[in-house]
């Protein structure tokens, strides 16, 4: 089912490059495509997670469901895949790994976990690496169909908010939902902080975002989306994972200027989302909030809620 063809090999080439080379050469012959995470632990099987379950390879570099086949992950591979995606310099990208990721070409998110170093009561580094998990950014054109129109509303923007658990889609709906506003000439601003919606490269997206879209990596979301907001005049402002108080506040003075919003939270529903009384009170800036899981598929709409 996942055998590599002509057509998936450059994709496949793609994330696989960032793959250390005595893992490197089981992946050439299978398709990543479809692929949603492939998962490194030292001393435990390669894993790679599709939508229909977790698959490992064997040494003859053939997917197959029985782990104790399966080649296994090494501390030497570990170490030359952090090599490879912090292009020998890990300290270039201290600040990402802290938070416990590291992005890379293509939008690729690698999630870093070992020990934490503590200094003030804070992350400030993670040490002796254990595990790698290659999330996989996609692209997929009408993921956003269903959505877009109950976000346009006679003409405006609903601000709407996107509650999803992990792994269910939500980056790839924003980037739909960018790139179909931005082509029906809405004036669209991303902030992008953790550099996964656009994975822009010496200024140019990854993606197709539109015409209409500008982008802002690497900013914190609070003052992102004012300087956006000051600066680019948007008809709609879009934004990942918000939750911090001051997200809260920039998306207030944000709806209140008369620019929409759309953003999206990690959650199962909107009842967990209530459960916080600092995110319940959020919720009164929405007017629409849509729910994403998996029911029928990764990016389904489980429930989709508007004020009026």
């Amino acid at each position: 089912m996942y055998i590599a063809t002509s057509e998936t090999m450059n994709e496949a080439r793609g994330i696989v490059s960032f793959m250390p080379r005595g893992l490197r050469r089981y992946l050439y012959g299978i398709s990543l495509e479809g692929a949603t995470e492939i998962h490194m632990r030292i001393g435990k099987p390669l894993v790679i997670h599709y939508p229909d379950g977790c698959y490992y390879i064997n040494r003859h570099g053939n997917l197959t469901s029985i782990p104790t086949s399966a080649v296994k992950v090494t501390r030497e591979h570990i170490d030359e895949a952090l090599e490879i995606a912090t292009a020998s310099s890990v300290y270039s990208v201290k600040d990402e790994i802290r938070n416990g990721f590291v992005t890379i070409s293509g939008g690729h998110r690698i999630g870093v976990t070992g020990t934490a170093v503590i200094k003030e009561d804070k992350v400030s580094f993670i040490k002796d690496v254990s595990a790698l998990n290659y999330r996989l950014a996609g692209e997929i054109q009408g993921a956003a169909d269903k959505v877009i129109p109950i976000i346009l509303h006679n003409g405006t923007i609903r601000n709407t908010l996107i509650i999803s658990q992990p792994g269910a889609g939500k980056t790839t709906m924003l980037r739909d939902i960018a790139r179909q506003l931005s082509y029906k000439s809405y004036r669209v601003s991303i902030v992008d902080e953790r550099r996964e919606i656009a994975a822009m490269r010496e200024g140019r997206s990854s993606f197709d975002l539109g015409f209409s879209t500008d982008v802002l990596e690497g900013a914190d979301k609070a003052q992102g989306m004012l300087m956006m907001l000051r600066s680019m005049s948007p008809d709609v402002i879009i934004t990942d994972e918000i939750g911090k108080h001051e997200d809260i506040q920039a998306i207030e003075k944000i709806t209140n200027s008369g620019a929409a919003v759309i953003a999206s939270i990690h959650g199962r529903n909107i009842d967990m989302v209530k459960r916080r009384p600092d995110l319940k009170q959020m919720l009164n800036f929405f007017d629409l909030v849509v729910t994403l899981g998996k029911s029928k598929g990764v990016g389904t709409i489980e429930e989709a809620l508007t004020r009026w």
